[in-house]
């Protein structure tokens, strides 16, 4: 099956039998797609000495280099019935020498392209499959191909305005998925805005590579307070007055710009829409942040509902805060959708080489101070004591970890060591190139959250063909525990913290000891991910949502 997305060329080609061919070239647009009508080219062909005709039909994407057939079928008459058959795409419609009148015809093309997944849904074929037919007759026949569109933003491209207080794939998974979000609008035929409090040249660079326009804010002389969300949220009439004058979309993050998203919504562009999307579960991660963050979980959450109540569209990265919010929101009867990151291609593309060396290399990523408890460094510490007790030459490479923050992060990692002391190797570089090369040189990546909403890093980690150890407490754990091929990483962090920190320890010490096994399973889970593309499916829903994935369905007109 390909898709077809607004902005695609596509080649329409109508040919008789024993009669003419025709071709015709269309660019498709969601905005007329969505119309009742569609969009529709026609094409006039003789009938050969005035009789009943056969055709075909075929439909191909000349967007990409290649062109690609998307749908082939044939047609033909019947006295004054017509008929369609032989659909391939992913199915088969027999001709049937059976008559039947041209309402039936239309009830069963619309049985058998549901089948196909040309339609999803019987609601879908209701709204864009459309056929008629006249008594054939001498002189010319008429073309009809039409397509459909299950969504549509205002204009020919919708312009989206994404709120964030920054860009690139160096600063966390929420920036990771922004920009993806962003890129991913734009690659497809978005207009698209991204606010930022500030851009290296390097993040600058990235959002010009991905056609996103960047838009900073405006300082004032004698001001020196540093830029901040406050900015974006209560402030952005003066600090942000050079946004897009006409917005079709706004999109927020839970809980960092979400605010300030619905407040430019509010105050500037009520007539867009308002899109938040959710990445974190206070009620799971705040247990872990100290007493003062506890105290604060019920009003976070009120803050955050209050902010979603006023969306027209939830998206929530990954399956556990999807299950999260659809029961959090399930009295506001919202619309509500998962989406799934696609690792990076620098992650993807990535060649790893396993050699069998004495040298052992575990890789953590990620900040420690602050975050030892809710990110398992605590049982990390205490793994990799052990570990290092049996394989004296195992290393423990921690990414992620500023030279301002070394100090205190070695005190709490040398903190959870009952006997003795354990070494690992600070390294401050946060950007996903430096993180390609660390995995490279890595035997196991390790992600042991004791409450993780997604855990990117774990996904990549997979994407780039290195063994990995999730928590079983992470999103990334429940969408790779769906599908048996991709279970395997999975680590249960279980019981108290000493019989948790064993767990681990036995788990990185048999990946350290089966190197080659290990590396060999890896592979094999890259390729199955890769291959089955499970984030599909919620891209396109992302895509519906802004009027971007044009769902074609064809007919002919006689």
């Amino acid at each position: 099956m390909f898709d077809l997305y607004h902005g695609n060329c596509v080649d329409v080609t109508v040919s008789i039998l024993q009669g003419q061919e025709r071709s015709r070239q269309m660019k498709l647009s969601a905005q007329q797609c969505c119309e009742d009508e569609g969009q529709s080219v026609q094409m006039l062909l003789d009938r050969p000495n005035g009789k009943p005709v056969k055709g075909d039909v075929t439909i191909s994407n000349i967007q990409e280099r290649a062109p690609e057939t998307v749908c082939e079928f044939s047609f033909w008459e019947k006295g004054d019935t017509w008929q369609i058959g032989q659909l391939k795409r992913g199915s088969t419609i027999e001709e049937s020498d059976s008559q039947s009148t041209p309402t039936d015809q239309v009830e069963s093309a619309r049985h058998n392209l549901a089948a196909t997944g040309i339609a999803e849904s019987s609601k879908r074929v209701d709204d864009v499959l459309t056929a008629k037919t006249d008594q054939p007759q001498a002189g010319p026949a008429a073309g009809d191909v039409r397509t459909g569109s299950i969504a549509g933003g205002s204009g020919s491209k919708p312009i989206v305005l994404l709120i964030n207080d920054e860009y690139g794939n160096s600063h966390g998974d929420v920036s990771t998925i922004h920009r993806q979000m962003a890129a991913f609008l734009a690659s497809k035929g978005a207009v698209v805005y991204s606010t930022t409090l500030g851009a290296a040249k390097d993040d600058e660079d990235d959002a010009a590579a991905d056609g996103v326009h960047l838009i900073f804010p405006t300082k004032f002389e004698g001001d020196k307070r540093k830029p901040n969300l406050d900015w974006l949220t209560w402030e952005h009439q003066g600090h942000f007055p050079n946004l897009p004058s006409d917005v079709d979309f706004i999109v927020g993050h839970v809980n960092i710009t979400s605010r300030a998203a619905r407040q430019i919504k509010e105050q500037r562009f009520p007539n867009a829409k308002l899109v938040q999307v959710t990445h974190e579960i206070p009620e799971e991660t705040s247990q872990y942040k100290g007493d003062e963050e506890v105290m604060s979980i019920g009003e976070a959450m009120d803050s955050i509902l209050d902010d979603l109540q006023h969306a027209n569209v939830i998206f929530s990265v990954g399956p556990l805060i999807h299950d999260n919010y659809t029961h959090q929101t399930k009295q506001l009867q919202l619309e509500h959708h998962e989406f799934l990151p696609k690792p990076s291609d620098i992650f993807t593309k990535m060649q790893v080489n396993y050699i069998n060396t004495e040298t052992k290399v575990v890789l953590s990523v990620g900040r420690i101070k602050g975050m030892e408890r809710l990110k398992g460094y605590d049982l990390v510490a205490k793994a990799m004591f052990m570990v290092m007790e049996e394989l004296s030459n195992a290393k423990w490479r921690a990414f992620g970890v500023s030279p301002e923050d070394f100090p205190e992060s070695k005190a709490i990692i040398q903190a959870n060591v009952e006997k003795g002391k354990i070494h690992f190797t600070p390294l401050k570089h946060t950007t996903q190139k430096e993180l390609c090369e660390e995995m490279k040189r890595a035997h196991v990546v390790l992600m042991p959250s004791r409450a993780e909403p997604f855990g990117l890093v774990g996904l990549e980690a997979i994407a780039a063909g290195v063994p990995v150890l999730v928590s079983n407490k992470s999103g990334v754990a429940w969408f790779l525990g769906k599908d048996s091929d991709l279970d395997r990483p999975i680590v249960e962090i279980e019981g108290d913290d000493d019989e948790a920190a064993k767990t681990l320890a036995k788990r990185i010490i048999k990946v350290l000891k089966d190197g080659s096994k290990e590396f060999e399973a890896a592979k094999k889970m890259k390729e199955h991910l890769l291959a089955s593309k499970p984030w599909e499916a919620s891209h396109n829903k992302f895509l519906e949502t802004f009027g971007l994935l044009v769902f074609c369905s064809w007919a002919v007109s006689l």
